[in-house]
């Protein structure tokens, strides 16, 4: 590693794993990057926590100053006596305990020929469940992440044009390309997709994810019109009467505006009937009407404490759940689309499943029944694995959820969401044990509850807004100043990674390789003057 290019010396240290040292002034440098301190033999890695030029000539009081815009020879003056400053953290001693020494080498990251190289940067014995992630800025070496850690759950947030979808679209692929004793497989997956930034990986573009997988679908909610769609239904024996009463009553009131006492009513007679009649009750137009006889009936009986007009608002509100869900999106049945034994498909086939929200998919459908979906997506696979474990049969899934802020809203965030809260707290919490990996993805992680990132034990930030710096920094245990102060200007297609995946145990700066073929989605957003030029 000591062969790396020489570009600097240490001049002094500050405290124990601070280092100030002179950098060459043609060097093009990253706060964040890593490079290698060489003292004799004895190598410590370090991160860039600022640098500034100096000169010996300029001092803004001087002549000098004076005469820099008549001038224009001070230019090339000034550029011959100038050099870089910088400030050195270091996260990484190989093989000694001391401080390297004033006039120890400051050298770039070497160049990784092959895996024993590889090893030997990271100081491990083997690469046995390691994943290659993107490169070290200022360098070819990839981060290491270590599938082992994926079920203490992910964050990836990033603001509107930061890379935040692509870097995921990449991740999917990482992790439907594992190489493992010579074998290429993939861990299970559930997608929650938003806005149709994955659903290509079902159709046109399955080559990128199919080496490890046996089995991609799409679930839509409309007729299926490529190969490998599935129109996606749902069992609502899984839920209680009163989630389903608080669904029903919110597609005509809204999620927070209902009528109590038709809520309350709602709720004591679905909870005369048995869980596994609520896909007759509920899913066709024949228990739909079974059900309203039987709130008419119990109205006019004066005993029951509701009115005939309570009543027919119930009955309005379940005319609207008929119209929408059981007619429109035929969304309920006793025999599901999607079932525990679709989570045992997909674990035998390391498979990939897709719920497609986008306009496209799910044309119309409202963010409530979209909660409905993934919460009962989030008990089938916490029930699976739970039941697995149990068994004796250990089972693992990721289940990464798009626009996350609208299924565990904060406090700040406008939005009820009942349904789905507490299976997610519940997953971030317990799903661990039972080989549950957590994915949550958003642009504004400050409206994304914070107990739950509190969770989440790896980190993957892009630009984001100045309202969520403190947010992210209070959620993720912190990071470095110097990475810290550049949240909100990264460029595109550089991550700061942090967190138990990351073999480096250090936040790290990565930048993201670029791939047409994983750049070219439904959601990816083309320069409309290049657009506008080529029609």
């Amino acid at each position: 590693m000591e062969e790396g290019e020489i570009i600097g010396v240490v001049l002094q240290k500050s405290e124990s794993n601070e280092l100030q040292g002179l950098i060459k002034p043609d060097e093009e440098i990253s706060v964040g990057q890593l490079l290698l301190i060489d003292d004799s033999k004895k190598l410590s890695l370090v991160r860039i926590e600022n640098f500034e030029f100096l000169n010996e000539f300029f001092d803004e009081k001087g002549e000098i100053a004076k005469s820099m815009l008549k001038e224009p020879l001070i230019y090339e003056i000034l550029d011959m006596n100038t050099i870089i400053k910088a400030s050195l953290h270091i996260i990484r001693r190989y093989n000694h305990n001391t401080t390297p020494k004033p006039g120890s080498f400051i050298r770039k990251l070497p160049e990784i020929n092959d895996e024993k190289d590889l090893l030997s940067f990271y100081g491990i014995k083997s690469k046995e469940a390691l994943i290659e992630y993107g490169t070290l800025v200022g360098s070819d070496i990839p981060l290491l992440l270590d599938l082992n850690a994926i079920t203490m759950h992910m964050g990836i947030f990033g603001e509107t044009g930061s890379g935040k979808s692509y870097n995921m679209r990449y991740i999917i692929h990482k992790l439907s390309n594992i190489k493992i004793r010579d074998k290429i497989i993939a861990l299970p997956m559930i997608v929650i997709d938003a806005n149709g930034d994955y659903t290509d990986l079902a159709s046109i573009n399955i080559d990128l994810i199919s080496k490890g997988r046996g089995w991609i679908k799409r679930y839509v909610l409309k007729d299926p019109k490529e190969q490998n769609d599935i129109r996606l239904s749902i069992d609502l024996s899984v839920f209680t009467p009163r989630e389903l009463a608080e669904f029903i009553m919110s597609l005509k009131y809204g999620e927070s505006s209902y009528n109590m006492l038709q809520l309350n009513f709602l709720e004591q007679v679905l909870a005369t009937h048995e869980n596994n009649e609520y896909n007759f009750l509920l899913g066709t137009n024949t228990g739909i009407d079974t059900l309203k006889n039987e709130i008419l009936t119990m109205a006019q009986n004066k005993d029951s404490g509701i009115s005939v007009s309570t009543a027919r608002g119930i009955i309005s509100s379940l005319e609207i759940f008929r119209n929408k869900v059981v007619n429109r999106l035929q969304l309920v049945s006793s025999s599901s689309s999607f079932s525990e034994s679709t989570l045992e498909i997909i674990w035998r086939n390391k498979g990939l499943a897709i719920i497609d929200f986008s306009a496209e998919g799910s044309p119309g459908v409202d963010i409530i029944t979209k909660q409905l979906i993934v919460s009962y997506i989030a008990r089938l696979v916490f029930n699976y694995l739970t039941k697995s474990k149990y068994n004796g049969y250990q089972r693992f899934m990721a289940l990464l959820i798009e626009e996350a802020q609208n299924y565990i809203p904060s406090n700040d965030y406008p939005i009820n969401a009942n349904l789905t809260k507490d299976i997610l707290v519940t997953l971030a919490t317990q799903g661990r044990k039972f080989g549950v990996s957590l994915i949550l993805v958003s642009q504004r992680p400050a409206f994304v509850d914070k107990y739950v990132l509190s969770m989440i034990n790896t980190f993957f930030f892009h630009r984001i807004y100045h309202e969520d710096v403190k947010y992210v920094m209070s959620a993720s245990g912190g990071l470095p100043e110097s990475l810290a102060k550049n949240l909100t200007s990264l460029d595109t297609g550089y991550v700061i990674v942090s967190g138990l995946m990351s073999v480096m145990k250090s936040p790290t700066l990565v930048k993201i390789p670029w791939d047409s073929k994983l750049g070219s989605y439904a959601g990816y957003v083309e320069r409309i003057d290049m657009a506008l030029s080529e029609g």
